[in-house]
């Protein structure tokens, strides 16, 4: 097993340049795609004011004040055309009746204008129901101190006491805040938050590092072209360590390059996990396990190394993407796509590690998702084994 360990990465040497680049590239366009999401960037939402009334106008200057995103006013025929040309990611309509609304205690309805989903979508939802849900109670606390005081049997001016008290709430919510929320970390290091990076981070890491293990795992297919596979099985060593010697060797070059990944961006890139990086090693190497598997059955499907280099990146590509590797599978609303996302390892990877990055470790949720990608590779690795039978002739 030794002499066949040291053989196998001995021959590493001929895959080298390919385990660097894809390294670099997913640390490459991690940061290139993060740095798009940060610093002074806004994207530009269109503003279509249709109710024109005072409580309109207002909101408009509290979503104004939003630190994420950039809203423009115009009219709904050009909010349309920059929003399907590209220039705005959405618009947002204040219906008629809106103010209406508001002075009855109804339920607010604002419509947004989309051409497609994306994140900056999710950011706009959240954005606009924060500002909805600041502006309403600034308003409700105004429009009850009128009541209240009506009802002491003080003479007063409604209109002149509700906008000195709501002028007065904007003031507290913008400088002094109403409340004061105290809180304190338990047996931790240091508090996590969200980075947008770590989901570019990890799904670069997880996609790139498939076709690392892939091609490495691939060897099998070049030796039966060069007929040293088929020597290999009539010399006195067992078929098992020959096997086993190859999927160890991509398992381990599958594990340094994330790992490499993993430790730059924790010490290098500022990124908090959430979780201890022993953790986190233990997701990735599931997932590789998995993926090694998986190149065992694509070696044994090719019969060609041309033919594999026309289907691994058809294969990688398109699993990547249905498991949420290129954007998240929250913003994907098909059924069928979603249930196919089940059936990829990225999902089950990308999903423990972005909610334990951002809401905390869950440990059934990280035991479950750790299970599910070894009985996934398991069961490739079973099917692998069978095709690795196969001769190429």
């Amino acid at each position: 097993m030794i002499n066949q360990l040291l053989l196998r990465f001995k021959l590493l040497k001929d895959d080298k340049t390919l385990i660097i680049v894809m390294t670099l590239m997913a640390l490459g366009l991690t940061l290139v795609f993060s740095s798009s999401m940060s610093g002074n960037y806004r994207p530009e939402v269109m503003l279509v004011d249709s109710d024109n009334t005072s409580e309109s106008r207002e909101f408009i200057n509290e979503l104004k004040l939003s630190r994420l995103l950039r809203y423009t006013e115009t009219d709904e025929a050009n909010a349309i055309k920059n929003i399907e040309t590209g220039m705005s990611i959405g618009g947002l309509v204040i219906d008629q009746g809106f103010s209406d609304m508001m002075r009855n205690g109804k339920e607010i309805n604002l419509s947004i204008l989309r051409s497609k989903d994306s994140i900056e979508l999710i950011q706009l939802r959240s954005d606009v129901q924060t500002t909805a849900f600041k502006f309403m109670s600034k308003f409700k606390t105004a429009d009850m101190t009128v009541d209240i005081i009506k009802g002491e049997g003080f003479k007063v001016v409604e209109d002149e006491l509700f906008e000195e008290t709501y002028a007065l709430s904007t003031y507290y919510w913008r400088y002094r805040n109403p409340f004061n929320l105290n809180s304190q970390v338990m047996d931790a290091q240091k508090d996590w938050a969200y980075n947008p990076m770590i989901h570019y981070l990890i799904g670069f890491t997880l996609f790139f590092s498939t076709f690392t293990i892939v091609f490495v795992g691939s060897d099998i297919l070049k030796e039966k072209q060069q007929k040293t596979w088929q020597r290999k099985l009539v010399s006195p060593v067992s078929n098992t360590v020959i096997i086993s010697s190859l999927l160890i060797v991509t398992f381990i070059v599958g594990m340094l390059q994330v790992g490499i990944i993993v430790l730059i961006g924790n010490y290098f890139l500022d990124i908090n996990w959430g979780m201890n990086i022993g953790l986190m090693l233990i997701v990735f190497a599931a997932f590789v396990y998995a993926f090694t598997a998986i190149g065992l059955v694509v070696a044994g499907l090719a019969k060609t190394i041309e033919q594999l280099g026309a289907i691994v990146p058809i294969i990688l590509v398109s699993s990547a993407m249905l498991g949420g590797t290129m954007w998240p599978l929250e913003i994907i609303q098909s059924k069928i796509l979603l249930t196919l996302a089940n059936l990829m390892p990225h999902k089950w990877a990308m999903q423990i590690i972005s909610q334990t990055s951002a809401y905390g470790l869950n440990v059934s949720n990280f035991i479950t998702s750790v299970l599910v990608l070894i009985a996934m590779g398991t069961v490739y690795l079973l099917i692998g084994l069978k095709l690795s039978k196969r001769h190429v002739y």
